[in-house]
This record gives C-alpha cells, structure tokens and sequence, in this order.
C-alpha cells in the first residue's frame, strides 16, 4: 500500500503542480477566463480519449482459453502518461495570472498521467478472451496525502474500462497472435483548489450598466470527463524471451471539460438588476458561458463529441509467468505522445 501511495502521490503532484501557483489574482477577467477555458476544453476533449486508453495495452494480441489447463489469466498494473497541447494549459494558467510557469516534460508537453489495476480472462469455446482495468484516486479522502498538498487543494481521478478481442489468428505452430476487439472507456477527472481570500469581475449587464460579481474565498474546480467506444486491431509476436507488438485503434467520444467555482457570490450593479443576482444569469451565460450561477457560485462546461484514432506498440519482456509491458503510443489526429510501463503475472 506504501508503494501505491508513492506512485499515487507523484501522478497527483504533477497535476497539481500545475494549479498551485496559478490562483493569486484579485482582478478576474471573465472574458479572458472564458477563452481561455474554451481552448482549454478543445484540447483536452481530444487528449481524454488518448488517456483512457491507457492499459490493457498487453503485448499478447490474444491470451488463450480459460478451461485450458493451466488456465490462461492474467493480473497486472499499468502506470503511464500522455500528453497535452502545452498551449491551452497556458492559456488557462494566464487567465489567473501565472501564464509564465512551464510545466511541460521533454517531447510529451504537459504530462496527464494515468494508472490502472489490470485483469485479463481467457475465453472458452471460441477463441476470445475479456479485460478489465479500474484506477481510482481522491486525495481529499485518502490520509497518505496529508501534509503532501498545499491545504484546500485535491485530485480527483476515476478511470473503468473493459475489452473484447477475437482471436483471427492463434500462435500454434506459427509465431504471430492477431486479434480484433472492442472496447469501453470512461475517464473522470479534476482538480480543486483555494483560489485565496477573495476576488472580484466587473461586466456589462447587458443593457449597457456596470455590475460587479464578488467571489468569497472562492474554490475552484477544473473538471473533465469522457466515454469512449474503440474498434481495436492487435498483431503480436510471441518469442521466448520478448513479444514484440503493434495495434492501431478508431474510437468516438463523448467528452466534457471546464471548471466550478464554489463560493459565496454576490452580484451589484448600476443598473435595474442591482443586487438581484437572478437577473444577471441570462447575460453571464450569453457573455461568458457561466451557467448554474447561483448565490453558492457558477460553472461554465463544454461538450466536445468527436472521431479519434491511435498507434501503439511496443514489447514484453517475459520472465516465466511475470510479464514487463513497454508501451509508446501515437494520437494521429493531434500528434499527441503516449507511454506506459505495466507489470502483470499471467499463464
């Protein structure tokens, strides 16, 4: 458990890196937020679905059958990252005034790590075998934690997905595994923290009036989720030692990004709305894409739907029954880099 608690921690920390020095402004440009979190939203709708993709990604195209004997199994972790466009991070990072930082690793650009607990079963009667992974992570709720974050500052990361594959072509007598599959993904993420004592947004109410929107010790969430459906093909060698393999998968989206500001919000104005903060719903939302504005704070989410499609590959080292995955992976559509390292015992 010590050791989950390590990997864990480092996957929070380089998230979070990201969001600690970033919430020390007093003056909120909603305009400029707004932009910012549209990019933002655009970009990380197209790297959810690369992410979620992480694990399962074992380098046997197909394991073989259950009710053989031994059975064939496995059970195994996967750690990994992929990348997201540097730019839009930027963008956001600046909106609150910290657009100086870089937090961008070498090639990848900003990492968005993932992990996963994996488990794979072989089929029975015809040639196909299942896979599961689960990850899960909330800093808030888990004590390794304490002391390990900034206070009122925590991660928020699920990740559940499964697998079908078909076997076309079986190793028995010749050296090459070929498969097809498909898969389900669903990825949930966030990150929450403290903004600081106080901020506040001057904007037109629409009807050519000031009005002012004051946030009490605000918190602020940046929030993203997606569900993906993806049409997978696998081909594999398996050797003695190492099994060589290369896989090319389709899949479509359905994702969610932007961010919720939890606070005491109160709302005052030079015009006819004055400090009725119900009339200035219609224009925050028209102006800024801010919905759910209420006395208790507001929100502003993008839905992005769309088409994606990756390589991967790599080898296993096999050591008996322990298997050393080494993965890299390719998002076509934006370029994006992927990698991940897995550690399974399998029959």
């Amino acid at each position: 458990m010590k050791k989950f608690g390590k990997i864990a921690g480092v996957f929070a920390v380089i998230l979070l890196l990201a969001a600690s020095p970033a919430f020390t402004q007093n003056n909120l440009d909603l305009g400029k937020v707004q932009s910012a979190m549209n990019s933002f939203s655009e970009s990380i709708a197209k790297a959810l679905p690369f992410n979620s993709t992480v694990g399962l990604n074992w380098s046997d195209a197909y394991i073989g059958q259950l009710i053989d004997a031994p059975p064939h199994f496995g059970l195994g972790m996967t750690v990994g990252v992929t990348s997201l466009n540097s730019a839009a991070i930027s963008s956001i990072l600046d909106s609150f005034g910290a657009g100086g930082i870089n937090i961008n690793l070498p090639v990848l650009g900003f990492p968005l790590p993932a992990y996963t607990f994996e488990a794979r079963l072989g089929g029975f009667g015809i040639p196909f075998d299942l896979g599961f992974k689960f990850g899960t992570l909330d800093t808030s709720k888990m004590k390794m934690f304490d002391g390990l974050f900034p206070d009122d500052m925590s991660l928020d990361y699920l990740l559940i997905g499964g697998d079908f594959r078909y076997a076309l072509i079986d190793s028995k007598g010749f050296p090459v595994k070929l498969s097809i599959g498909l898969g389900f993904n669903h990825l949930r993420g966030g990150i929450k923290a403290k903004l600081g004592e106080g901020m506040t947004s001057t904007f037109d109410d629409g009807i050519g009036n000031s009005a002012t929107l004051k946030i009490d010790a605000p918190i602020l969430g940046l929030t993203w989720k997606t569900n993906v459906i993806e049409a997978k093909v696998h081909i594999s060698f398996p050797l003695v030692v190492i099994t060589p393999y290369v896989g090319i998968g389709a899949s479509y989206s359905w994702s969610e990004a932007g961010y919720q500001v939890k606070s005491k919000v109160k709302v005052s104005g030079t015009g006819p709305g004055g400090s009725d903060i119900n009339k200035y719903t219609e224009t925050l939302y028209e102006q800024y894409g801010i919905t759910g504005l209420t006395k208790n704070g507001f929100e502003s989410v993008n839905k992005i739907n769309g088409f994606n499609v990756r390589a991967f590959g790599g080898l296993s080292l096999n050591l008996w029954v322990i298997k050393l995955d080494l993965t890299v992976m390719f998002n076509i559509f934006d370029q994006a880099l992927g990698a991940t390292v897995g550690l399974r015992f399998q029959l």
